[in-house]
């Protein structure tokens, strides 16, 4: 973690980045998000508060 950026952990699944400086900030939560990138099938993983993911459909089984 950069010491530009300071995070806070408000609830097991939330957390917040913020600092001074935009770039640095963007590039930390572009790092922290790249572990672990939204499903398509299910939505889990790590995304942004105002990102919308468009579920695909799975399998249907007969």
């Amino acid at each position: 973690m950069p010491p530009a950026v300071r995070v806070f952990y408000f609830k097991n699944n939330v957390v917040y980045c913020t600092g001074i400086d935009k770039q640095r900030v963007h590039q930390f939560a572009t790092a922290v998000r790249s572990c672990k990138p939204p499903e398509v099938y299910k939505g889990k993983g790590i995304m942004y508060v105002d990102e919308v993911i468009k579920k695909k459909q799975g399998k249907k089984s007969k």
